[in-house]
C-alpha cells in the first residue's frame, strides 16, 4: 500500500508531482473491477490497484485482508442481522510530506468511522452479516459432503458474512443497498419488508413483515416500494432470488415458518434455514409476497366497468366481472406447508384486496 498522490503547492516532493500518466490515471475511483471488495465467511479483500481519491489525496491500493480486528468500535464483533460500511481512511488529512498508507475501517456509522472524519475519509462499500446457505461454484445448495441437494442440504447454512451483500461505490444496487443482495442483473432485499416509519418499505431483520394488517394491498405495495427506490419483482425474478428455498412442511417450522398449525405471521429473518441459494430469507413461507404480474379472469362473456375502490377516486376498472383483474402471489404463507416453495404462485387475488397473511418483497436494479 502507497499514497500515490497528495497535494504540495511548490510540488517539491515526488508524491505531489502531476505528470502524464498520474493525470491519466487519476480519477474519483479507477479500478478494473467493479467488485473490488469480495468476502468470505469471516473475512473482506480489497483487490489490488484501485485507485481511490480521499480528500486531497489519492491511494493507490494493495490486496487487503480486512476482518472484524478492522472495526473501529461501534462493535466489537459481527452480528446476524447487522449491515456494515467499509472505508478507507487517509491518516495523513492530505498531507503530501506525509507518505502513510492508507487505512481501513468497518463500521455501523454510515457517515464516517470513529477516529475520522467526514474529510479524511471515505466510504467505499458494505455488507450485510447474516445467514449463509452453503453452495457450490454453479451456486446449487449443497450438503455437508458437498453433493448437490445431497441428503442434509437443507440444513447446510451457516451465519457469516453474506458474500453477494457486498457492495463496492461501482458495483451497487440504484437504491439504499442496506440489507440487499446481488441475485443478478438486479439486487434483492435479504429480508421481507416492513414499515420503515416513513410511509416507506426497509429490509431488517428480526421485525413483523408488513401484511394487509397495516393496510397493504398491491397498489400500497407499489407506492411504497417507489418511495425508497425499488420496485416488486417479477415471477421470473422472484423464482431467482427464491432458488435453492427448501419447501415448507405441514408438520413443522424447521425449513420455513409454514406449519399448518401456524395462526400468524413471524419476525423476519426467525427460521435460520428458510434462506435460499441466492441468501434470501423467508421467500418461502411466513406471508405470501405480491408480484408486479396481473392477470384476467374472464368469467363472464362481456365486459363492463366496475368501480371496486369506491369512495377513493381512483378510476373504474374495464373487467370481465366484479374480481376479473388478478394480481400473482408467491411463495407461501404460515400455514401452508407443503404447499408452500420457490415457485409456489397464487393467481385469485385482485390487487386491491387487503389480505392479513399477504406481504412484500423488493427488487431494485443494479447501479
Amino acid at each position: 500500500m502507497s499514497k500515490f498522490y497528495g497535494y504540495d503547492e511548490n510540488m517539491e516532493n515526488e508524491i505531489a508531482k502531476i505528470t502524464t500518466p498520474k493525470l491519466a490515471l487519476m480519477s474519483d475511483v479507477v479500478t478494473g473491477e467493479k467488485k473490488f471488495i469480495t468476502a468470505t465467511e469471516s473475512q473482506l479483500t480489497i483487490l489490488a490497484g484501485v485507485l481511490i481519491a480521499v480528500g486531497s489525496s489519492v491511494f493507490k491500493t494493495e490486496e487487503t485482508t480486512l476482518t472484524k480486528s478492522n472495526l473501529d468500535g461501534t462493535a466489537e464483533d459481527f452480528k446476524v442481522g447487522e449491515d456494515y460500511c467499509i472505508y478507507i481512511c487517509d491518516p495523513t488529512s492530505g498531507d503530501a510530506s506525509n507518505f502513510a498508507a492508507e487505512q481501513y475501517k468497518i463500521s455501523k456509522n454510515t457517515t464516517f468511522p470513529n477516529g475520522f472524519t467526514a474529510e479524511n475519509s471515505r466510504k467505499i462499500g458494505g455488507f450485510h452479516y447474516g445467514v449463509v446457505r452453503k453452495v457450490n461454484e454453479k451456486g446449487n445448495p449443497i450438503s455437508t459432503s458437498s453433493a448437490e441437494f445431497g441428503s442434509g442440504w437443507k440444513t447446510n447454512v451457516y451465519e457469516g458474512i453474506v458474500p453477494n451483500s457486498v457492495w463496492t461505490l461501482l458495483h451497487r444496487p440504484t437504491c439504499d443497498p442496506t440489507g440487499m443482495v446481488y441475485i443478478g442483473p438486479f439486487w434483492g432485499d435479504i429480508y421481507l419488508s416492513s414499515d420503515d416509519g416513513a410511509g416507506g418499505l426497509q429490509s431488517k431483520h428480526g421485525v413483523v413483515p408488513i401484511t394487509g394488517t397495516e393496510s397493504l394491498d398491491w397498489y400500497v405495495a407499489n407506492e411504497r416500494s417507489m418511495r425508497v427506490g425499488k420496485r416488486l419483482p417479477t415471477y421470473a425474478e422472484f423464482c431467482k432470488g427464491a432458488y435453492g428455498s427448501p419447501q415448507g412442511e405441514d408438520g413443522n417450522n424447521t425449513y420455513a415458518w409454514s406449519a399448518t398449525s401456524n395462526t400468524a405471521r413471524t419476525t423476519c429473518g426467525n427460521v435460520k434455514n428458510a434462506v435460499s441459494a441466492t441468501n434470501v430469507r423467508d421467500l418461502v413461507g411466513n406471508v405470501w409476497k405480491w408480484l408486479d404480474e396481473l392477470i384476467h379472469d374472464p368469467t363472464a362473456a362481456s365486459g363492463n366497468w366496475y368501480n371496486p375502490m369506491q369512495g377513493k377516486e381512483f378510476g373504474q376498472l374495464w373487467m370481465y366481472s366484479a374480481t376479473g383483474l388478478h394480481a400473482l402471489l408467491a411463495g407461501g404463507g404460515w400455514h401452508d406447508g407443503v404447499r408452500g416453495g420457490s415457485r409456489a404462485v397464487r393467481c385469485n387475488s385482485y390487487p386491491w384486496h387487503v389480505n392479513t397473511g399477504v406481504g412484500v418483497w423488493c427488487v431494485c436494479d443494479s447501479l
